[in-house]
């Protein structure tokens, strides 16, 4: 999973919770669990189905199977209690998650993944299909890509596109949400020249003028207040 997958795995998850829709995915390290624990903790419910027994999971992947349970959702295996995993057993699960699912979201799939056989069962299923874009020369997209060319997922570039190709009425995220106001002329120089495309810190110091230290101040009192996110890698962005 790459800052850009993560990132738009989080806001497609964030808007489809907030509409109440159920999500799906199969716990796997990366999107996967990326989708269930934003699920969680945006108070909705999640189906896990595993490409493995029941008791077979990972330290890692118990906790986060029992966190949702406990949140309303559902894990789903087909397999023995007792069966590890092995590169059959996950393209077979595939096929539940795309049965269960009114629409399969492809967020980031290079030309390999495991994603792309969803994709191809749903769409077979006549289930909607959609994928995200990314830049033309990440490896990371090229099967988001080709899914688009032969005209097995329309493209998506909001999560808006998902609710609406479904009829779900679509809510105003974050309603109550005021707009952060600048309060001094720091943190409004920074603000000007953020916006929702990731920048490092050397380029917010090149385009605001302002001396590095006060740029790396300023940005943490913004991230506070919740005007600025901060992506990793010294990446940062508007919310």
């Amino acid at each position: 999973m790459s800052g850009y997958g993560k990132r738009v795995a989080q806001e497609f998850t964030r808007a489809l919770v907030q509409a109440q829709i159920m999500t799906v995915s199969g716990l796997a390290r990366g999107i996967d669990s990326l989708v269930a624990e934003e699920t969680i903790q945006g108070k909705g419910k999640t189906v896990a189905v595993l490409g493995q027994g029941l008791l077979t999971l990972s330290s890692e992947s118990k906790i986060l199977a029992d966190r949702i349970l406990d949140a309303g959702g559902v894990i789903l295996s087909e397999f023995p209690l007792g069966m590890n995993a092995d590169i059959f057993t996950f393209p077979l699960r595939n096929r539940i998650i795309a049965g269960l699912s009114l629409a399969t979201v492809v967020l980031e799939a290079p030309e390999s993944s495991g994603a792309l056989i969803t994709a191809k069962l749903a769409f077979d299923y006549g289930r909607e299909v959609f994928a995200v874009p990314g830049q033309m020369f990440d490896l990371n997209f090229v099967g988001c890509h080709a899914l688009v060319k032969k005209n097995q997922a329309r493209l998506c570039t909001s999560p808006r596109d998902v609710l609406t190709e479904l009829g779900v009425i679509v809510p105003e995220l974050d309603p109550d949400r005021v707009q952060y106001v600048a309060q001094n002329t720091e943190e409004e120089k920074l603000l000007t020249v953020l916006s929702t495309m990731p920048q490092p810190v050397d380029d917010l110091v090149a385009r605001s003028g302002l001396p590095s230290g006060m740029v790396g101040a300023t940005l943490t009192v913004l991230e506070l207040n919740g005007a600025v996110r901060n992506l990793g890698a010294g990446q940062w962005v508007r919310a």
